[in-house]
């Protein structure tokens, strides 16, 4: 992405209802919760990690939607500068289990990081939000 580790990591953390989410509530700190809402779901989880220096910011936290039956997963967010004004964004999301309950959650997950990946580049390079009003 063309910005900088801390405003990628800021843009994850601080605003991600601009890209990601309509509402969120964070306290970004190792055992802080956070919890971000879309029109028809939320999820909530706590911070396992958190690194930041000038270079590269790394975040670990939990995953659980809301109501949902199945336990948590864990995603981990890294941005590292590369060049110049230039960042590596890598995104894993792991813990999924066994079975078509776990199949579905991960199809599905792949398939909103994708997209809102997507997006948080669309938004930190041009300032557009490619979300659907109802999304």
């Amino acid at each position: 992405m063309k910005a900088p580790p801390a405003k990628v990591f800021d843009a994850f953390f601080r605003t991600p209802q601009n890209w990601l989410c309509r509402q969120a509530e964070i306290d970004l700190r190792v055992g802080g919760a956070l919890r971000m809402d879309w029109q028809q779901a939320s999820f909530e989880g706590w911070f396992a990690q958190i690194e930041q220096d000038a270079t590269a910011s790394v975040a670990r936290f939990s995953w659980h939607m809301t109501g949902d039956q199945l336990p948590q997963t864990m995603v981990v967010v890294r941005a590292e500068a590369i060049d110049g004004n230039e960042t590596a964004l890598e995104l894993e999301h792991y813990g999924f289990g066994v079975g078509e309950d776990w199949d579905d959650m991960w199809v599905g997950a792949a398939r909103a990081w994708a997209s809102y990946l997507k997006n948080l580049r669309a938004v930190l390079e041009l300032g557009v939000d490619l979300r659907e009003p109802d999304e």
